[in-house]
Parts: C-alpha cells; sequence; structure tokens
C-alpha cells in the first residue's frame, strides 16, 4: 500500500511538473525556470506561481476589466473622470476614443460624436477603421441615420474586415432610421445569421413588426426563445434584454 500511494504522489509530482514546463515553453519563458520548478518541487512551483503566472494574470484584459468593473462598482464616475483626464493632459486620438467611448455607455452621444471628430482630425485619423466605426455607431445613436451611413460605407471601402457583425448591426440600424426599410431588411438578412448573440434577431423582428410583417416578426421572436433553451447560463444573462423584448412582444 505505501508502495503504491508513493507511486502515486510520485506520478502526481510529474504531471505537475510537466504541466509548468508545458506552460513555460509556451509561453516563451527562460528554460531556467524548468530547472526552478523541477528542483525545488513544490516550492518551485510557488516561485513560479508568484513571479510567472499571477503578473500576466492581473495584467491581463480580462483581469483589467475586473478590475475596472470593481472600481467602477464603488467609484461609478472614476473610470469617465480618468479617461477625461487623460483627454486633458495628453490629447491622443487614443484618449479621445476612450473617452468617447464612456460616453456612449453614458448616452452622451453628442459628446462622443465630438470626441471621435476631434480624434480624427489628424493626419492619420481620417480613415482610422477604429475612429470610423465609433463615429458611424455615436451617429446612428445620436439619430443621424444618414452620417452614420456614410461612415459605415467610408469604413467598409477603407477596411472591409473592420466592417464586421457590430459595424453590420449599427449600418442596418442607420439605414432604418432613414426609413430605408427594403435596404434595411436586407441589411439585417444579412447580418442576423452571423451575429454572435441575439440583438440583431430581435431588433430585425421589431423592425419587421413596424413594417407590418407579423408573421417573419413572429418566428424571429420565437428563434431567439428557442435559441437560450438549454444555452449556457452566462449566454443566458448576455441575452437577458433580447429574450425579454421577445417574451413581450411574441403572442
Amino acid at each position: 500500500m505505501f508502495g503504491f500511494n508513493f507511486g502515486l504522489g510520485f506520478g502526481l509530482i510529474f504531471l505537475i511538473d510537466l504541466a509548468f514546463a508545458w506552460h513555460i515553453i509556451r509561453t516563451g519563458r527562460s528554460p531556467l525556470w524548468i530547472g526552478v520548478v523541477g528542483f525545488l518541487g513544490p516550492l518551485g512551483w510557488i516561485i513560479y506561481l508568484a513571479f510567472g503566472i499571477l503578473p500576466d494574470m492581473f495584467s491581463s484584459a480580462p483581469a483589467r476589466r475586473f478590475a475596472d468593473n470593481v472600481v467602477n462598482m464603488a467609484d461609478p464616475g472614476r473610470s469617465f473622470r480618468e479617461k477625461q483626464r487623460q483627454v486633458a493632459t495628453v490629447g491622443s486620438a487614443d484618449a479621445k476614443r476612450a473617452l468617447a467611448e464612456e460616453c456612449i455607455r453614458a448616452g452622451r452621444f453628442a459628446d462622443a460624436v465630438e470626441l471621435y471628430e476631434s480624434a480624427m482630425s489628424g493626419p492619420l485619423g481620417a480613415n482610422d477603421p477604429t475612429l470610423l466605426k465609433g463615429l458611424g455607431r455615436a451617429k446612428m445613436l445620436s439619430g443621424d441615420g444618414a452620417a452614420a451611413e456614410t461612415l459605415f460605407q467610408r469604413l467598409k471601402d477603407t477596411d472591409p474586415a473592420a466592417f464586421d457583425a457590430d459595424a453590420e448591426l449599427d449600418y442596418a440600424r442607420a439605414l432604418a432610421l432613414q426609413g430605408k426599410n427594403d435596404l434595411a431588411v436586407r441589411q439585417y438578412e444579412s447580418v442576423v445569421p452571423r451575429y454572435p448573440g441575439e440583438e440583431a434577431r430581435c431588433r430585425f423582428a421589431l423592425l419587421l413588426e413596424q413594417l407590418g410583417q407579423d408573421q417573419r416578426a413572429q418566428q424571429l421572436f420565437r428563434e431567439i426563445l428557442d435559441s437560450v433553451k438549454g444555452a449556457p447560463s452566462y449566454y443566458r444573462r448576455r441575452q437577458a434584454e433580447w429574450t425579454r423584448i421577445a417574451r413581450q412582444h411574441l403572442k
């Protein structure tokens, strides 16, 4: 029994050492870390976790977003103020873009438009895909469908890869804002099958309902509810707004 337990423990240690070695090689760290982990055993694991893994975890984008969310819960205006300070002190196009995104989240669409336009006034900003996409969204949300349509067309011509599903959805909404319903319907038909989530399907259904195409709208509302059945809980949470609307409109 003792020999069996010893063998099992040795095998487990070997597997853990192997996992650390794989991580060291995969992340391009110095091979000396393999020696630290291999020769020091559990102490080496702790050292590598402390100095090799945890710093990366806390500097990653998801970790930063989580930290930002925690800070914003304690002080909801802090992120906005920090970005305002960056614009005032640095004034770069990137700082203005970041503040414009905060303005959109806060519903301050006119401010977002002004910031994006200021960021694009530089020699390289006029055709920057990120700025074009952001300004198009801000214009659409502020109710200027015609300007948004022009910007999304420029985005598509400038960088087709940047004309992604989110931009395509905003483009459809910009067309609908102008009453270009046939074009909007065709755009929705194009983006709905590729959109990662239920927002595009729900907005399309609402447009069809507005146009009196109730049968198609009802079918889309049912598809939304069917798609979340049995879906992971995180997906259901993210799509809660659209499933709520679908239930309200389903007859």
